[in-house]
C-alpha cells in the first residue's frame, strides 16, 4: 500500500486498472487491486473471524468509554481499536465454534496510572452495584482527583451500564444505577482516569455480582 500525497491529479478513489484509490486516516492511499479467492476459509482463518465477531458485539456498545480510556496507548489509531486488539489476542478463550469471552482478562483501560488498592464490587440493594476502593493518592502519579470509571457487563442480555465519571479516587466508593439487570449476575469491572483525561490505569475485574 502507497500514500498518494500529490498525483498528477490529486487523490482519485476507485479502480483504476490493477489499483485501487481510497483513504485510510484521512491520507489517500494506493493499493493492489484484491484477487478473488479461490477456496474456502482455513481452520485458522475461520477461528480469527469468529474472534472478530464475538469481540466486535461484547465491545461495541463501549466505543465512548474505550476511545478514552485506551487513548493514552493508542498510536495512530482510536482507543476503541486499541481495546479490541488487546482483548482479541487475550480475553477470549477455546476453539472456533466454541469460543467465549474470559472475562477476568478482559481489560476496559490501559496506561501506567495505578489503580485503586482493594477495589471490590457488591449489591446491598437489588438493582444497585456498589464499587469500593482503598484511596492510594500519592502513591506514583496517582492523584485524588482522578475519576473512576467502572462497568458492569449481563451476559444473558449482552449489554452493558458503565459510567465514565462514577467518583474521585479519594472519595473510596460509588454506585452504578443496574435497575435494568435487576435479578440477574453481572461482571464488573473499575479503574481510574486522570482528570485531564491524560493517564489511565489498568482496568481491573470485580468480579461476578448477583444484583
Amino acid at each position: 500500500m502507497g500514500k498518494l500525497l500529490n498525483g498528477i491529479n490529486g487523490p482519485f478513489s476507485g479502480k483504476v486498472g490493477t489499483v485501487v484509490g481510497t483513504t485510510w486516516r484521512g491520507i489517500p492511499v494506493i493499493r493492489s487491486k484484491p484477487t478473488p479467492r479461490k477456496s474456502g476459509f482455513s481452520p485458522l482463518e475461520l477461528q480469527q473471524q469468529a474472534k472478530f465477531s464475538l469481540m466486535n458485539k461484547f465491545l461495541r456498545p463501549l466505543n465512548a468509554l474505550l476511545n478514552e480510556t485506551f487513548k493514552p496507548v493508542a498510536v495512530q489509531m482510536t482507543g476503541f481499536n486499541k481495546a479490541f486488539s488487546y482483548n482479541v489476542k487475550n480475553a477470549i478463550t477455546g476453539l472456533h465454534p466454541q469460543l467465549a469471552v474470559d472475562y477476568p482478562m478482559v481489560l476496559l483501560g490501559r496506561g501506567d496510572l495505578p489503580n485503586a488498592a482493594l477495589p471490590s464490587a457488591a449489591s446491598s440493594l437489588e438493582g444497585r452495584l456498589d464499587f469500593k476502593w482503598t484511596d492510594n493518592s500519592g502513591k506514583g502519579k496517582a492523584l485524588a482527583s482522578d475519576k473512576a470509571f467502572v462497568a458492569a457487563y449481563n451476559e444473558e442480555l449482552n449489554k452493558w451500564k458503565y459510567s465514565l465519571d462514577a467518583a474521585a479516587r479519594n472519595a473510596g466508593s460509588c454506585a452504578l444505577d443496574t435497575t435494568e439487570f435487576k435479578g440477574k449476575a453481572v461482571h464488573t469491572y473499575i479503574g481510574f482516569i486522570s482528570a485531564d483525561g491524560k493517564d489511565v490505569t489498568d482496568s481491573l475485574y470485580t468480579g461476578l455480582v448477583n444484583l
